[in-house]
């Protein structure tokens, strides 16, 4: 493993910065995502988030067999919680790829990272460790 090039510090505290908070915001719609799974999925609730429906601002409503009995108006928070996740994974991973390539860290760490927006907790954790690394790696390349 070698060490970042010197003339990209500056650029590497940009992107680290950019990693931090694509790691807190894909790490918190990923407790979300968990969240609205368990009260769809188990089998006491059965129940979709819903905005601006028939029944309020916000409620939860019941669904049947592939979504039936679902309103016909509003937003379903449940699906939209789950693309948007989709997305912020993808900003996510090229966070992960940049601060990678930047840092010129193992690819086995690229993949621990990517790891943080698919397991709930994970990219707290990942953005804690390799955050701290790469300032560590930052202050002994700048002589600090």
């Amino acid at each position: 493993m070698s060490s970042p090039n010197p003339a990209q510090v500056p650029q590497i505290k940009k992107v680290l910065r950019f990693y931090k908070a694509s790691s807190y915001v894909t790490g918190g719609f990923l407790i979300l995502l968990m969240i609205t799974w368990g009260i769809r999925r188990l089998p006491f609730l059965g129940f979709d988030l819903w905005l601006l429906g028939p029944n309020g601002f916000f409620s939860f409503e019941q669904y049947g067999v592939d979504g039936e009995g679902l309103p016909d108006v509003g937003f379903n928070l449940t699906v939209w919680i789950l693309i948007i996740h989709g997305w912020l994974y993808v900003v996510y991973l090229f966070a992960d790829f940049r601060i990678w390539t930047l840092m010129r860290w193992s690819f086995t760490r690229f993949l621990l990272i990517a790891l943080g927006g698919v397991i709930p907790f994970l990219s707290f954790y990942t953005e804690n460790r390799y955050a701290k690394m790469a300032h560590e790696q930052l202050a002994k390349l700048e002589g600090k």
